[in-house]
């Protein structure tokens, strides 16, 4: 049986112990401290072991496998349609047989187009296409030619005749440039003449090829060619001349290319040349003054009066 000193003792002794736990706890909760760590250490890569970059500094020098595709476009159709054009190529010497007449569609910045040939009397005729807006020309290689298309509006169901007329272009044709652009009278100037052959492609694009390797001369009555007046025209078909226009104002001047007739060249009028200046210089000191006169181009004349003042 328990005595009531042995409850008391047991007491004091769970007292104590519970005591002495909230101490325990109190000093841990009082000692917490902030962890910290130390630096790592650096870490030096030896010679030859750096690694290489990713990329490339240059980014174009990395190349891409393409696509598989096309690049489309849109092309205005031409027909099938109700409307048709037709008409006549003439010539110089009349109908034209076996010329390319070709109608381009033009739909904002598209065109579409077709072609034909003219018949025997120079006929022809585009059927069965669509209204619009076009662009019609004709041609025959290597010597006839329509620069200019002529431009018309079909209707839907419109059949509408164009007549178109060829010039003939044949060679050699000579064109010119002088310097200065207004010769003296009396003054070298420098005369280029250029000699070109026209052909007309199939394309029906007129082109001019330089006639090279052939003779150029030149012709007029009121002109003097220095040096030699048969020159050998060079790789762009042009030779050097230089002249001396003898008459104020506009002087006709031509060329003969090869065994070509005469051709006129577009040569600007010669001018007179300025007047002469004239100047009087009394020195200080002199009894007699000194006229100076100068023409340009001339070497400056200085005279004084003949046995003085």
């Amino acid at each position: 049986m328990v005595t009531a000193a042995r409850r008391a003792a047991l007491a004091r002794r769970a007292a104590l112990a519970e005591m002495a736990a909230l101490l325990l706890v109190g000093a841990g909760c009082a000692s917490v401290q902030t962890l910290s760590f130390s630096t790592p250490p650096t870490t030096t890569l030896s010679q030859g072991s750096a690694q290489e970059a990713t990329l490339p500094t240059n980014l174009s020098s990395i190349r891409q496998q393409g696509v598989a595709g096309v690049t489309t476009t849109t092309v205005p159709a031409i027909g099938p349609g109700n409307a048709s054009l037709n008409g006549t190529v003439f010539g110089p010497d009349g109908p034209v047989a076996g010329a390319t007449v070709e109608a381009d569609r033009v739909v904002g910045d598209h065109v579409s187009s077709t072609r034909t040939a003219t018949a025997a009397d120079g006929s022809w005729t585009i059927a069965g296409i669509l209204g619009g807006r076009y662009r019609v020309r004709a041609w025959q290689s290597p010597s006839l030619d329509l620069t200019t298309p002529q431009v018309l509006f079909l209707g839907a169901t419109q059949s509408l005749t164009v007549s178109l007329e060829l010039s003939t272009y044949t060679g050699p044709t000579v064109a010119s440039s002088m310097s200065p652009s207004l010769p003296q009278v009396g003054q070298l100037a420098n005369l280029v003449v250029q000699a070109t052959d026209p052909i007309v492609g199939i394309d029906g694009v007129l082109r001019y090829k330089p006639d090279v390797g052939d003779t150029v001369a030149l012709s007029g009555a009121n002109w003097q060619v220095m040096g030699a007046n048969l020159q050998i025209t060079d790789v762009n078909g042009e030779v050097l001349f230089q002249v001396s226009c003898q008459l104020a104002g506009a002087d006709p001047l031509g060329a003969i290319v090869g065994s070509a007739s005469l051709m006129p060249l577009d040569v600007p009028p010669c001018v007179s040349p300025p007047p002469p200046t004239t100047s009087t210089t009394t020195l200080f000191g002199a009894p007699c003054p000194t006229t100076t006169t100068s023409f340009p181009g001339v070497v400056p004349t200085t005279t004084t009066p003949f046995g003085g003042c």
